[in-house]
């Protein structure tokens, strides 16, 4: 008779775990000498790869931290900022500032000088940290007009600076090397707790003005620790590649718990470098979002229609083949003696290719959030053993589901973590509770009352269903996204429409860029379309297509017949309510520049239907 496993005991575990590194400063710098010859950062200074170790990033934190000491910068409890892409300097920053027991707030390094104002007066933020040119010119215009900001740093020599107000990081650090004040850093160190405050994480604002989400080190290390149990094999010699913003709790939260266990953070500074780093670093993990994997997808099947036949045809066997393979397993299936053959030989000729082309050979876990991701694009790559599992997570509640290998389902997220509940209510909300929870929005209580049930439960926004799926004698319960509560479309018939199931059928299209459905008390759907100017400028180019513009362009009506088959054929599967009637192209991409987008690029519905609505009105009166 089998004796039946012991149920963990998570909440005791993670009790523990925070009793032995009270915060996250803590752990970290226990790691520095701990894993003090292993690599820990890793990034890329004007062409070259530049390598930090654990014990020279301790060395820098601890210098940066008595440097802030030292002039007095921050109290207990008060607010430095980061305003900067992905770089090593963003983390030495950040732990410098959680060390001396401060908050760390990011700001997104697109945001406006107006979009970092509101933050830094709504934060209070003291002194600021900035990566490069263009954010410390903000950071000087914010200085003017803030009540609060003292001193900029910046991250960068690159950077030219003036002012009492401003100086370089390795200034900081040099005043912390040559101070005293050893004894005050370990003081702050040791008084400080799990329930001091962490950061501020504003949101991204669709629907309104940011709201900064407050967690402790208690909330962070309540959603890093169950995540962490998931990859027990991970320690130092993994690489894990920051190419979404740290400003972002996703990333954010992910490079901490991969500090955790002694990893190597190796930054990209743009998603769009994505290919260039990817090859290059070869990283074992990565967070990343489904655009990028979709942009990959399609570029992959658009090469197909210009590649020799041959090659063509050997890659659709291989696809096939790999499909079927993974299909059979994924039911609990072995696939047969010839099928193993035939899937060996696709492993040599093709998929192994595949990985050296894409740097994903030692693929662990891409974890995949931030939107929906199409089942057919996640299904190709698990077929070619690219794990890329979808999870889910809300700025204020981080993480919820966490996929590791062998337990992604496509549209699906998940599993959810241990000492995380889920259910949905009345309404098909999914709501939460669990210890990665926020405390509350800042300074806005009424805004902290309304996201919470009144038995305590935090209101995603998110609708929704739960899934329980028995593998190897375990429940797992996964997570099926259908949209926001805000972004649902009622058409004038009473349908209710989820926009971003339609508009996830595009990702993966390359002659589309971006996609904005519509028809909020309308007869019917329709969308605002964005092309990818440079690959239909070339299409044009080759097709012999005249045009002196892209209005010549969008107005062809030879390309607005092509678009008009790809929305056909992209929708085939929708009902009738549901399919797209009309369409406009537009010439112009979507930007946050222009309030558009978010700093996150989530589409700001309520501005594009009003800053488009004469466009959007004429779709309906034609």
């Amino acid at each position: 008779m089998a004796i039946p496993k012991k149920a963990r005991d998570y909440q005791k575990e993670l009790d523990s775990f925070i009793r032995e590194n009270k915060t996250l400063a803590n752990l970290i710098l226990k790691n520095t000498k701990k894993f003090a010859q292993h690599d820990a950062l890793k990034q890329k200074v004007k062409g070259k790869w530049v390598i930090t170790k654990w014990k020279d990033f301790g060395e820098q934190v601890r210098a940066a931290a008595k440097g802030i000491l030292e002039l007095d910068l921050l109290k207990p409890g008060e607010m430095g900022g980061i305003f900067s892409a992905n770089r090593a300097e963003w983390h030495i920053a950040d732990v410098a500032i959680l060390a001396v027991r401060g908050v760390s707030v990011p700001i997104y390094a697109t945001n406006s000088s107006e979009e970092a104002l509101y933050i830094v007066e709504d934060a209070e933020i003291k002194v600021l940290f900035v990566g490069d040119q263009v954010q410390y010119d903000k950071a000087k215009q914010i200085r003017k007009k803030s009540g609060y900001l003292k001193k900029i740093i910046a991250l960068d020599r690159d950077i030219k600076i003036e002012g009492e107000d401003s100086l370089y990081l390795d200034e900081l650090i040099a005043i912390g090397r040559n101070s005293s004040r050893e004894p005050e850093l370990e003081k702050r160190l040791q008084e400080a707790n799990p329930d001091d405050l962490l950061t501020l994480i504003y949101t991204s604002g669709t629907t309104g003005a940011p709201k900064g989400a407050i967690h402790s080190h208690r909330s962070f290390m309540g959603g890093i620790y169950p995540s962490l149990t998931r990859f027990p094999h991970v320690g130092p010699g993994y690489v894990t590649m920051a190419i979404l913003p740290l400003s972002h709790v996703f990333e954010r939260m992910w490079s901490y718990g991969a500090m955790t266990v002694g990893m190597c953070v190796a930054y990209c500074p743009d998603p769009k470098q994505f290919l260039e780093y990817v090859t290059e670093i070869k990283p074992h993990f990565m967070c990343s979002v489904p655009r990028i994997w979709d942009k990959v997808y399609g570029t992959i099947q658009e090469g197909l229609k210009t590649a020799p036949p041959l090659k063509a045809r050997l890659f659709k066997w291989a696809e096939k083949t790999a499909l079927e393979v993974y299909r059979l397993k994924a039911a609990r299936k072995t696939p047969s003696l010839v099928l193993r053959f035939k899937h060996a030989v696709a492993r040599k000729l093709v998929i192994s290719k595949v990985h050296k082309t894409l740097g994903t050979e030692n693929c662990d876990v891409y974890h995949v959030g931030g939107a929906a991701f199409a089942p057919d694009v996640n299904e190709f790559f698990f077929a070619f053993e690219i794990n890329t599992i979808q999870g889910y997570g809300l700025t204020e509640f981080f993480p919820v589901a966490v996929g590791f290998d062998g337990h992604g389902i496509p549209g699906m997220c998940g599993p959810m973590l241990p000492l995380c509940q889920a259910r949905i209510s009345d309404e098909g909300e999914i709501q939460l509770k669990g210890p990665m929870c926020m405390l509350g929005y800042y300074k806005k209580p009424e805004a902290t009352k309304e996201c919470f049930t009144e038995d305590g439960w935090f209101k995603t926004g998110d609708i929704g269903k739960i899934e329980q799926v028995e593998k190897d004698g375990e429940t797992f319960s996964y997570i099926k996204i259908t949209d926001r509560i805000k972004d649902i479309i009622i058409t004038a018939g009473g349908k209710n429409i989820s926009p971003q199931q339609i508009e996830s059928l595009f990702g993966d299209e390359l002659f589309i860029e971006q996609i904005v459905v519509v028809g909020e008390g309308k007869k019917f759907i329709s969308a605002l379309v964005v092309p990818n100017f440079v690959i239909l400028e070339d299409y044009c180019q080759k097709n012999n297509i005249p045009y002196h513009s892209r209005e010549d362009i969008v107005k062809h009506p030879s390309i607005i017949k092509m678009y008009e088959e790809i929305i056909e054929k992209r929708t085939v599967s929708l009902g009738q309510v549901e399919k797209i009637k009309k369409f406009t192209l537009l010439t112009k991409e979507l930007t946050q520049e222009d309030g558009e987008l978010t700093p996150t690029l989530k589409v700001k519905r309520k501005v594009i239907n009003q800053k488009y609505a004469e466009i959007i009105d004429k779709m309906y009166k034609e």
